[in-house]
């Protein structure tokens, strides 16, 4: 806030257009902080309950916890409307009667950091929606322990339909199979049962959500960069009007410093998505052993298109 004030004398007309955008800024920076508990509070305690549903929920397609996913999403978005309603009248749509140069100086300082704060604000709301989307998740480490328990049910249950001798079922088969006895050489058809096919389709999953920890380590970059430039931004905004040489000295070494800290953070990027890819597919490979050569060649092709 003490952006808008400045060392020396000023012209009576500017002290009073700085003191009305302050109090502005003040009256908006606490709406949003008002707004931004709400944000927090709501979304606290809706997670429990939409997760609670989610998991208990007995219709096959969730429609009731769907329902109040989108009852609380909508939630959200009220929130973040008032927010933006109030930046285009209040910041946006300021007044002021003056094409003085200083004057428009002035009022480019105050919509800028009522801009960065509302940014802040609009980060949170991001952050909530996520956090309720993250609510819904299929439980894929059931289902794959389903699989298993069948198969160890069922591995030493087949028998040859020539001579009846015992043929193990050495894997976890999800497609149409031909096993050929090791007593007869007779070739059977082992049929997987429709919850073994299942293995295809949640194999890739169960592997992201096992790894989805590695994931976020990367998708967090962008808000953290977003962050350094924010405090980079103000710093800068402040030396418009500073004058003190030793103030300006120090801040534009700390300007430097979270530039470099912001190149860092962003050429990390490329080895935190190759560390959680080749954990991601090396679950998969573990789930799904029978498809490793095609895992590995989708594996490049991810590496391959995130370098473009």
């Amino acid at each position: 806030m003490s952006g808008f004030f400045k060392n020396g004398s000023e012209d009576s007309r500017i002290i009073v257009v700085r003191k009305e955008m302050n109090e502005t800024k003040e009256r908006f920076f606490t709406f949003i902080e008002k707004l931004e508990d709400k944000l927090r509070e709501f979304t606290a305690a809706s997670i429990p309950e939409l997760t609670e549903l989610n998991n208990t929920d007995p219709d096959q397609f969730k429609r009731g916890y769907h329902r109040m996913k989108a009852a609380v999403l909508g939630q959200l978005d009220s929130i973040q409307k008032k927010a933006l309603d109030v930046k285009e009248e209040k910041i946006a749509g300021y007044a002021f009667s003056s094409d003085d140069h200083e004057v428009s100086k002035v009022y480019l300082e105050f919509r800028n950091e009522c801009y960065d704060r509302y940014f802040q604000f609009d980060e949170l709301y991001a952050r909530c929606r996520q956090e309720v989307e993250d609510t819904y998740a299929e439980d894929f480490e059931l289902q794959y322990q389903k699989i298993l328990d069948e198969h160890e049910s069922i591995k030493d249950k087949f028998r040859c339909k020539q001579c009846g001798s015992p043929i193990t079922i050495d894997r976890i088969y999800f497609t149409t199979t031909y096993i050929t006895c090791p007593a007869c050489q007779t070739r059977n058809t082992f049929e997987p049962s429709t919850q073994a096919k299942m293995l295809e389709h949640i194999g890739r999953s169960l592997a992201e959500q096992r790894t989805r920890h590695l994931l976020k380590e990367h998708d967090e970059i962008p808000e953290k960069t977003q962050a350094l430039y924010l405090q980079r931004h103000h710093l800068e905004l402040s030396l418009i009007q500073e004058n003190d040489k030793k103030i300006i000295e120090q801040k534009t070494a700390e300007i430097h410093a979270l530039e470099k800290q912001h190149q860092e953070l962003e050429s990390t990027r490329p080895a935190l998505y190759q560390k959680y890819l080749r954990a991601m597919f090396d679950e998969w490979n573990k789930i799904n052993p029978a498809l490793a050569d095609e895992h590995e060649k989708f594996y490049i092709r991810l590496l391959n298109d995130y370098a473009k």
